[in-house]
């Protein structure tokens, strides 16, 4: 019986530790723009709530320090999020500028996509994979019906060319060559001096993602600047 005690006692010291271990940093290790702004009542009391629950938060900062960079140059033009795995990136987009145009494609529900995959050894093999796109009530909820709001469900490759331009920041979070291909290609001509274009899961699994990424920068010149999310994204700022 002592050592089941000494057992639930440990779990329960790791338990707390964890618990105010993980509330500590939460007010320590934080950017200090994002401290600044927050100081200055700059962040919107929900974007500020969902930095707290979000479970990357290098990818929660890296959309809302995009976003600040073209309202702070007054970049022109629209944000669209092509792909859409997470609600809570729409949220903050849409919270925190909600004079902006908005464009949300994407299936807005679960999706099975085969993925290439190469082992450690050099062998390659096709497995199916489930994505969990966001529901589309869920979008519908955060992006109500209205002009400034455009919300298309279906595949990203067939019904991207319908967004218009001027777009200032555009976040392709798609998992298939053929859709991110799409994406980049419609999307960039349409990109404003200064805009900011944000691509996920650029990582040795998603194999479809590197190759339509590393295929666009080949053909255009643009480069590219490696954001160290839990996941791999890349981020693209329009110069011309």
């Amino acid at each position: 019986m002592i050592y089941v005690n000494i057992i639930i006692i440990n779990i329960m010291l790791w338990v707390g530790l964890s618990y105010f271990w993980s509330f500590w940093t939460h007010k320590v290790f934080k950017p200090w723009r994002w401290l600044e702004l927050k100081k200055r009542g700059l962040i919107k009391s929900d974007v500020a709530r969902g930095e707290r629950t979000y479970k990357d938060r290098v990818r929660y900062y890296a959309y809302f320090f995009c976003m600040e960079q073209v309202e702070r140059a007054e970049t022109a033009g629209s944000f669209v999020m092509a792909g859409l795995e997470d609600a809570e990136l729409i949220g903050l987009l849409r919270s925190q500028c909600p004079e902006r145009e908005m464009w949300a494609i994407g299936p807005m529900e679960a999706t099975e996509v085969t993925l290439t995959h190469e082992n450690c050894q050099g062998e390659v093999s096709n497995e199916p994979v489930s994505v969990d796109y966001v529901d589309e009530k869920e979008v519908r909820r955060l992006m109500p019906e209205s002009g400034r709001n455009h919300v298309m469900k279906g595949g990203v490759a067939e019904l991207v060319g319908k967004v218009t331009g001027p777009v200032a920041l555009a976040a392709i979070d798609c998992v298939e060559y053929e859709g991110v291909t799409a994406a980049l290609d419609h999307l960039r001509p349409l990109m404003s001096r200064g805009g900011m274009m944000i691509i996920h899961s650029y990582n040795h699994t998603w194999d479809g993602v590197r190759r339509a990424v590393d295929d666009f920068c080949a053909k255009t010149g643009d480069g590219i600047v490696p954001l160290p999310d839990m996941y791999g994204s890349v981020a693209i700022g329009i110069g011309k």
